[in-house]
């Protein structure tokens, strides 16, 4: 609740840790397109993988392409665009800026496998249970995007409540739980450039976490009124 301007006031950094994370951020940059995949395409392409396995990295390819975009467009029109500290907005837009680089990874991915995206995609989009958790975290996020009076009490739980969402629920405990599948082949050698790809896209959603958490807290700080019994129980319940 700063004021809204096109001017870059910067300084004085009013949240330093976030700067702190973007400089992080940056430190970590990488390119998908260097990574070797010629051993991943042989074990590919000649039965090296059991069926469970090429089900991991179909699902894999599948979940991450579906949450990407979901995150990515969250963070811009949801997050950044709610933020007005600059060194927050900034953060936030470097974060957009690996959320593309995660896409070209897939797209490495894909052209280097060459898998069929239309396949995968309707065979992940067909999982009961991802159909019910994307529709569940999409729903949170319409009127936000509209723009919403961050004055008001419900609003600002509302914010805090989509930052929980993505940055925590959606970054943290679910590409989590992708990651650990993916790095399970790797340390078997087995597709191994994915694995790469997969260990420093990890890295990223570290920092993603830690940014989205340190956001919450300060949001929390500066307005008491939000964090009541009731809204912290739906957070837990939203993590459920």
């Amino acid at each position: 609740n700063g004021l809204k301007t096109a001017e870059l006031n910067v300084l004085p950094l009013k949240y330093p840790e976030a700067y702190r994370i973007y400089k992080q951020m940056k430190a970590n940059h990488w390119e998908p397109d260097v990574i070797d995949m010629s051993k991943d395409a042989h074990q590919w392409n000649t039965n090296a993988l059991t069926p469970k396995e090429r089900w991991i990295i179909e699902m894999g390819v599948g979940y991450f392409s579906a949450a990407e975009g979901i995150v990515g467009d969250s963070i811009l029109h949801v997050i950044e665009e709610n933020l007005t500290a600059a060194e927050l907005k900034h953060a936030s837009l470097r974060q957009i800026a690996e959320e593309s680089i995660h896409m070209d990874s897939l797209l490495h991915i894909i052209g280097s496998l060459n898998i069929d995206l239309d396949e995968v995609t309707a065979k992940f989009n067909d999982i009961p249970s991802i159909q019910r958790k994307n529709a569940y975290i999409t729903r949170q996020m319409p009127e936000l995007k509209m723009g919403v009076d961050l004055t008001q009490t419900v609003n600002k739980q509302k914010f805090a409540k989509a930052l929980f969402g993505i940055t925590q629920v959606m970054e943290g405990t679910q590409f989590y739980a992708l990651f650990a599948m993916i790095l399970s082949l790797h340390r078997q050698n087995k597709m191994t450039g994915i694995g790469q790809m997969f260990q420093y896209t990890l890295r990223d959603e570290s920092n993603h976490i830690a940014l989205g958490r340190y956001i919450l807290t300060e949001l929390i700080e500066e307005n008491q009124d939000i964090w009541t019994p009731e809204f912290r129980a739906e957070l837990v319940e939203f993590m459920r």
